[in-house]
């Protein structure tokens, strides 16, 4: 079936992101309440003051499809992909409307934009893969209409109609119209704990789309050999002499894969922390000199709440490159997936990381590359 995931990317600032959090959380529990009227008024209200707010944008737009708004609601995904081109989901937003009204050319090309814009957002490659079966369906149950003693025809007709219903195989064909994909209901965003714009779901967890493509990651930087000496000829011609050559440098590169590894064990104990609820270990895992949004007594007051809080978190993260600005500074850019009982989503992340003794500790986070 196709799939609507109503999700934002990483579009905020810490600071816009808290100053427009406690206005979206209002419409988000409209929404969860189905008071999709009054979410709509709502977000109205709030963007006469501030048209681009693309939160409250995407939220309102969920609000007019739920409410059976579609030619608003198209119209509302459509600006938003215009205003915001390297976000997939309002295009895969426009291809489940479109599949729904039967318009399939423009679901198909909504749905080519979205993975053109990620190719990694495999809602939407199994988006296009359900919006073919349904052409495919519609298109053997025509032949069937023609040539209805046509058994290969009847047989792949039972085949696609297994995929939106596995446990019911047809005894006799299934018109199109029988086989019609049904959207599911579009699940809620919800304030992450980042400042990432993000949704969730009862039924499946939504998948922020990353806006940067994966960067792949770099080769092990090569050394150049060890220049060969030159022994210079001696001024007695009888005599051979024998000259030791100058002892070569040590290579960096070993040293430079371990604290490599030294990074990335770093990285991916901050993520079991964070996926343990460990809020010291957590916590523990940032330099005394990170910048700490509101003070650093503030935040860890905050990480607290939002670590603590979830009945269960889980956090992986896939790192894209590691960098070394110098022998005691890295960057690491890498992609964060964030589940909890209350909201999943995905975003990427850069890290800086300072080296204490014989650990790596993160000096510095933001959003993006």
């Amino acid at each position: 079936m196709l799939v609507a995931r109503f999700t934002l990317a990483a579009l905020f600032s810490a600071l816009a992101f808290a100053a427009h959090a406690g206005e979206a959380e209002d419409i988000q529990q409209l929404l969860r309440a189905k008071q999709f009227v009054q979410a709509i008024e709502r977000a109205d209200k709030f963007l006469v003051k501030s048209p681009k707010d693309a939160q409250v944008r995407f939220l309102r737009a969920i609000a007019l499809t739920e409410a059976g708004r579609n030619d608003e609601a198209i119209k509302a995904f459509t600006k938003l992909s215009e205003d915001y081109p390297h976000l997939p989901e309002p295009y895969n937003n426009l291809a489940v409307l479109y599949a729904n009204s039967n318009q399939f050319d423009k679901a198909r090309s909504a749905l080519q934009m979205a993975i053109q814009t990620n190719p990694s957002y495999a809602i939407a490659h199994e988006n296009m893969g359900d919006l073919y079966a349904r052409l495919a369906s519609q298109a053997y149950d025509k032949a069937l209409q023609l040539e209805n003693n046509n058994s290969q025809v009847q047989t792949k007709l039972k085949l696609v109609s297994t995929l939106f219903n596995p446990n019911q195989v047809p005894s006799a064909p299934v018109k199109a119209a029988t086989a019609a994909v049904p959207v599911k209901a579009a699940p809620v965003p919800v304030a992450t704990p980042i400042p990432v714009v993000a949704k969730a779901s009862a039924t499946a967890p939504a998948k922020v789309a990353l806006i940067t493509p994966q960067p792949t990651l770099p080769a092990t930087v090569a050394t150049k050999p060890p220049a060969k000496a030159t022994v210079a000829p001696t001024s007695a011609p009888t005599a051979s002499a024998t000259v030791k050559p100058s002892p070569s440098p040590v290579p960096k590169t070993n040293e430079r894969n371990a604290d490599r590894q030294q990074v990335i064990a770093s990285v991916e104990n901050w993520a079991n922390a964070w996926s343990k609820q460990n809020v010291g270990g957590y916590v523990g895992s940032y330099a005394k000199g990170f910048k700490a949004p509101g003070g650093r007594s503030a935040w860890e007051k905050d990480r607290q709440l939002k670590i603590s809080g979830p009945k269960s978190i889980n956090v992986q993260v896939d790192i894209l490159k590691v960098d070394f600005i110098d022998d005691d500074t890295a960057k690491v850019k890498l992609r964060q997936d964030y589940k909890s009982d209350r909201l999943s989503s995905s975003t990427v992340k850069t890290l800086t990381l300072q080296k204490s003794g014989n650990r790596w500790l993160i000096l510095e986070e933001r959003i993006g590359g």
